[in-house]
């Protein structure tokens, strides 16, 4: 009994440090400063206490049950309904304006932006189109058309207009919101898709809409040929 008590013990506090360590901000993860690397040096100590036990077996358990509970968050940010569970991608800048509402809400401050878009090789703000936070704690950015890394400004070339790629399936999910701010409807897309061959939702992994107004369809199970990595 003593033992079942101890390994829901250890999955509790590994839920409530994952909870911590994903409330000192996505900044955490992205470059660590010295307060946060105490918060999460200290965060783990205190989590860990209620786990400290001086019998070995009881140690051992623990480190198993440990493993076992990253293992179940692993499978279960598999499935459709953790996808956003975890974290959403946020937009912090936007037409070369930073949303200072989403910058704070990420526990970043603008002068770790600007050192973030400095390591893009972006010394402006009005350069970027959007940037945006990953879910994975990165930042992302998209320049506006006239600096992109190509330099056509500097080549006087015209260029087209720059825009982020929207996901309209994710694994046989359509997003509505999407499709309505693309100012099109699922009509639209089923007649998309006939091109395809793919014949409803459910057959698409991904299906994204890119800037130049060309989609693009993932199809579940497709067989692919897999070239030898070394």
């Amino acid at each position: 009994m003593s033992i079942m008590i101890y390994i829901l013990r250890c999955m509790l506090m590994l839920l409530v440090t994952w909870a911590g360590v994903r409330l000192i901000g996505k900044k955490s993860i992205v470059e660590m400063t010295s307060y946060d690397f105490a918060a999460i040096m200290l965060l783990t100590t205190i989590a860990a206490e209620p786990l400290v036990f001086k019998i070995a077996s009881k140690a051992t358990v623990g480190v198993f049950s440990t493993i076992v509970g990253t293992l179940i968050i692993g499978n279960l940010s598999l499935r459709k309904f953790f996808y956003n569970l975890d974290s959403k991608p946020t937009i912090i800048i936007v037409e070369g304006k930073i949303i200072d509402k989403e910058l704070k809400r990420t526990r970043m401050n603008v002068p770790l932006l600007l050192s973030e878009l400095r390591n893009k090789g972006y010394q402006n703000v009005s350069d970027i189109k959007y940037a945006i936070i990953e879910p994975s704690g990165k930042l992302s950015v998209i320049a506006k058309s006239q600096v992109s890394p190509v330099t056509p400004k500097e080549m006087g070339i015209p260029t087209a207009p720059v825009n982020l790629s929207f996901p309209l399936i994710i694994d046989g999910i359509v997003d509505d919101n999407n499709l309505s701010f693309l100012n099109k409807d699922r009509k639209w897309l089923i007649d998309q898709l006939q091109a395809f061959e793919v014949g409803n939702f459910n057959e698409v992994i991904l299906a994204q809409y890119d800037s130049s107004g060309q989609l693009f369809v993932n199809v579940k199970n497709k067989q692919l040929k897999i070239p030898n990595i070394f």
